[in-house]
């Protein structure tokens, strides 16, 4: 069996913008409003026998869904080749967040006009956390996922969607088999404005806002992101770095006012995330998470659970945490121990003798490690 070739696909989602966090049950919201969004996916369709697990990544900031292909790629060939482990892949979902990639260029006329109005009416129009878990709410209430064993995979800033998107949002969708998080942005309530996580997301704000986002063209791009070679983009996969050129730049060409006899078009290359909107996401608030909810989502996926909510009893594979090898925003330590004070545990855990497949906390040290939990239906 060969590698699939990815499906492209349009989804016309019915969201709620607008919500805040601690006011889900208010009509009045300023700025609350029912909208269809689109959503652009690609779906690999592994299996046709209908059986095994349907994984659904999901981007993190400023990133785009083919940043996850060459991931995926992997895990294919390791499932053509019969791999235990990568066996049991059933289809794999991509999906861009509602303003970057592929999504936003479709969303793009909806997305300046809520901002436009929010600056009019005094509230802000620029997307936030909560819309982007309505957003992802709605996509696991599409048919093609209805009946499916949903694997969840997501990566920094997406992880903080997903956490919301189950424990405070009503669902027209059973939850997930299990879920995958990769260095995951969560952020308890009351950290002081000492705390690390606090400053760097403040850092974060004012370097987007900061940074260059219009190129003349593609290469010039690359060149400034991998300038002095000591930029976060230099430290990515090559493919991964081209694949962020070619999906999360765009080129706009724009026609002058002045009588074209005299100017010619403007052409350049920007971001496709824009970067007001982009600097808000980053702020601490945005990933801020009740211990409560993180207890509850946990809960319900816990294998060894009686109580938990999955419909039928089915098995359910827990909730994995995926480390880099770099310690950055987050460090294992500082969230693991946020994870114990918020779950109680029936036993204590060393950090330092963790099993690469514990369904608690899994290292990033071999990310296929995480596809362990796939073995659990067989």
């Amino acid at each position: 069996m060969g590698i699939p070739v990815p499906e492209k696909h349009i989804f016309s989602l019915r969201c709620t913008f607008g919500l805040r966090i601690g006011d889900v049950s208010q009509d009045r919201t300023l700025g609350r409003e029912d909208v269809t969004m689109q959503c652009a996916a690609r779906k690999y369709p592994v299996s046709e026998s209908g059986q095994g697990l349907t994984l659904v990544l999901t981007h993190g900031l400023s990133s785009h869904k083919e940043s996850y292909h060459p991931t995926v790629t992997h895990l294919l060939r390791l499932s053509a080749a019969g791999t235990r482990s990568a066996a049991w892949i059933r289809e794999i979902w991509l999906i861009d967040m509602p303003n970057h990639g592929e999504s936003a260029a479709l969303n793009r006329a909806y997305l300046e006009d809520r901002q436009e109005r929010g600056r009019k009416e005094g509230w802000d129009g620029r997307c936030n956390t909560m819309d982007i878990s309505t957003y992802l709410n709605a996509f696991l209430s599409i048919k093609q996922l209805q009946n499916h064993l949903v694997v969840g995979i997501a990566h920094s800033g997406s992880c903080t969607s997903w956490t919301h998107a189950l424990t405070l949002l009503d669902r027209t969708h059973p939850h997930p088999f299990a879920l995958v998080f990769i260095e995951p942005t969560l952020i308890f309530p009351g950290l002081p404005p000492t705390d690390f996580r606090i400053i760097r997301g403040a850092a974060n704000v004012r370097g987007v806002l900061a940074k260059r986002d219009k190129w003349s063209n593609r290469r010039e791009a690359k060149r400034w992101l991998l300038a002095g070679r000591t930029t976060v983009w230099s430290k990515w996969d090559d493919r991964v770095l081209d694949l962020f050129v070619e999906h999360a730049l765009e080129e706009v060409r724009e026609s002058a006012p002045s009588p074209p006899e005299f100017t010619e078009p403007s052409f350049y290359v920007r971001s496709i995330l824009r970067k007001e909107e982009e600097s808000s996401l980053y702020a601490c608030p945005q990933h801020t998470v009740e211990p409560a909810q993180l207890a509850r989502m946990c809960a319900a996926l816990n294998p060894g659970s009686r109580r938990s909510p999955v419909p039928g009893n089915r098995r359910v594979g827990g909730v994995h945490i995926l480390w880099a090898e770099v310690e950055d925003y987050t460090c294992v330590s500082v969230f693991f121990t946020g994870v114990v004070l918020a779950i109680p545990m029936n036993r204590s855990i060393d950090l330092n003798q963790l099993e690469p497949r514990s369904s608690t906390v899994c290292p990033i040290g071999s990310y296929l490690n995480a596809w362990s939990l796939m073995q659990v239906t067989s």
